[in-house]
């Protein structure tokens, strides 16, 4: 691949930084994905447990801090305890946890869409300086040899870049859409647990 690279012409050089933007996203998304799945899953269990005991729970709760189910249930409470308000603030709280699961996951499709015609950019280019050169040497079967092995290059390196930004963008995406749904399934059992808590409280 550092050979490719070398031999890749003036298209290496934004497909190399491409590339190592593409990595590094990759390996931040899957690391804060995890963490926060397993956030929401133990603050889940932990509001449950609360509500199930008949006490109020604590969202400022360190164990819980951060997980989206709570961002949520602060939204609720911030706006109201109304059932209109509590569906709109759980509605504009989710669209808040959606930007959060899928921050730079555009800049991944970008570069996964943008690198095969980076790519064939240096494709020309390097078509182009074989034919400069092959008018100006009398080695014209080397000089033109050079120019389309920089032209491939340029080609299979835009490819390598894409391919793997294109399959990682997907599964990011697919693991985020299923992270909402089980966001968004939490905070209606959460807050009808709230509700009830209440109805509860006004009964007594």
């Amino acid at each position: 691949m550092l050979e490719l690279f070398q031999r890749g012409g003036f298209a290496a050089y934004p497909l190399a930084v491409c590339s190592v933007l593409a990595v590094g996203i990759m390996l931040e998304r899957l690391y804060t994905l995890g963490r926060l799945k397993r956030a929401e899953a133990k603050a889940f269990q932990y509001l449950k447990g609360v509500f199930a005991s008949g006490h109020e729970p604590n969202l400022g709760n360190r164990e819980i801090a951060g997980a989206p189910i709570t961002e949520v249930l602060h939204a609720v409470g911030r706006i109201g305890n109304e059932e209109g308000s509590s569906q709109s603030a759980v509605e504009i709280a989710l669209a808040g946890q959606r930007l959060r699961l899928r921050r730079y996951l555009s800049t991944l499709a970008t570069i996964g869409s943008t690198a095969p015609f980076i790519g064939l950019f240096g494709t020309v280019l390097g078509v182009m300086r074989a034919f400069q050169e092959m008018s100006r040497s009398s080695l014209s079967g080397e000089a033109m040899a050079a120019g389309i092995s920089e032209a491939l290059s340029a080609t299979a390196l835009g490819l390598m870049v894409a391919i793997p930004s294109v399959i990682a963008y997907n599964f990011l995406l697919n693991k985020v859409q299923a992270m909402l749904l089980d966001i968004q399934f939490h905070a209606a059992e959460l807050v009808e647990d709230t509700a009830n808590a209440q109805r509860v409280e006004q009964a007594a």
